[in-house]
């Protein structure tokens, strides 16, 4: 079974950190996904916590309609994951 790529949008502070606005990376779920952007991007290291949960510092949205904090959720092919820093301001 291949697995999907989706295409991941760096936003405000994520952006930043990360050096590029996307990239493209495989996988199934929200936490597969986001290993494969601190692999691709260290400097977002902080993307999820020791537990596997999606740190507070960050929000996950699909396609830009609904935000999500499961890291099992499975991401549709064709989706886009959008990273935004969590930081007050704009």
């Amino acid at each position: 079974m291949t697995v999907p790529v989706v295409t991941v949008e760096f936003l405000g502070m994520a952006r930043h950190r990360a050096g590029r606005s996307e990239l493209s990376a495989a996988g199934r779920t929200v936490a597969e996904l986001l290993v494969a952007v601190v692999r691709a991007c260290p400097k977002l290291g902080g993307l999820f916590t020791e537990s596997g949960a999606v740190s507070r510092q960050f929000l996950i949205s699909i396609d830009g309609q609904r935000f999500t904090d499961d890291p099992n959720e499975v991401i549709p092919t064709g989706c886009r994951l959008l990273i935004f820093g969590a930081d007050a301001g704009g």
